[in-house]
């Protein structure tokens, strides 16, 4: 089983081509949890966050709102 891997916002952006500030967004509503990194309180991205991003992009795309 494959350990799971934290990411950084900016990782996540280019994994989705959703800007940082619309991944902020998604997260302001809660869509979305990330981590915050205990050292620097940065947000810390899982696999389950990427997904839930790609599925709302999907939406986005189809037209439905959030």
């Amino acid at each position: 089983m494959m350990e799971a891997t934290n990411m950084n916002i900016k990782e996540v952006e280019k994994i989705t081509g959703i800007s940082s500030q619309n991944i902020r967004f998604y997260e302001k509503e809660g869509l979305i949890s990330p981590v915050r990194e205990k050292d620097n309180n940065y947000r810390e991205y899982t696999m389950d966050d990427v997904k839930t991003l790609q599925r709302i992009k999907t939406l986005r795309t189809l037209g439905i709102s959030v």
